[in-house]
């Protein structure tokens, strides 16, 4: 059964799909979600607190694809890198729309992307030290979020049949890294 906050957060992500991040508010979210406004407040004192756990719950969903990946890579003796960059591709195909909101919601609020920053910092240093060519993984690393803000600043140049062959390439170079 979902939560109340749960519930509220999935209506914010509706507004934000559907209407970007520009609409979001505490009333676009009370009429989405079809709790009272006080119901809403009581949850999240404003927008801000709003927008700090859409962000955690963003980074809660990659932590659980990222830490998974690295659970069955280290259970079936792979390597950690090519886990984690595949996990990362998967996960920035399904939350697109709700992180164009947030990143430009965070632009008036950087330190609501300070817990992110830590996250990625410690999966990058994971990578890197795991893997014999740190300076290969570095480029896969900056090629993914390349891709992600090509689509997230709606530039995206490449067909998504050239975005695949570009991500199955990161893949297998980074496999082919260990060999």
């Amino acid at each position: 059964m979902t939560s109340t906050r749960d519930s509220i957060l999935d209506a914010a992500e509706s507004v934000v799909a559907r209407e970007g991040g520009a609409r979001l508010t505490i009333d676009a979210v009370v009429g989405e979600s079809g709790y009272s406004k006080g119901g809403v407040l009581y949850h999240f004192r404003n927008k801000t607190a709003l927008l700090e756990a859409m962000l955690e719950r963003m980074l809660a969903r990659v932590e659980v694809e990222v830490d998974a990946a690295s659970t069955r890579a280290k259970a079936e003796a792979s390597p950690l890198a090519p886990a984690i960059i595949e996990a990362l591709l998967t996960h920035r195909k399904s939350d697109a729309t709700v992180s164009v909101a947030l990143l430009a919601a965070s632009a008036e609020q950087p330190e609501l992307l300070d817990p992110a920053r830590e996250y990625v910092r410690n999966k990058v240093n994971d990578v890197l030290s795991d893997a014999p060519d740190p300076v290969t993984a570095l480029i896969a690393l900056l090629t993914i979020d390349g891709l992600h803000f090509n689509e997230l600043l709606g530039i995206d140049y490449i067909t998504p049949e050239q975005r695949e062959l570009v991500q199955a390439r990161l893949i297998r170079m980074m496999q082919e890294m260990y060999s």
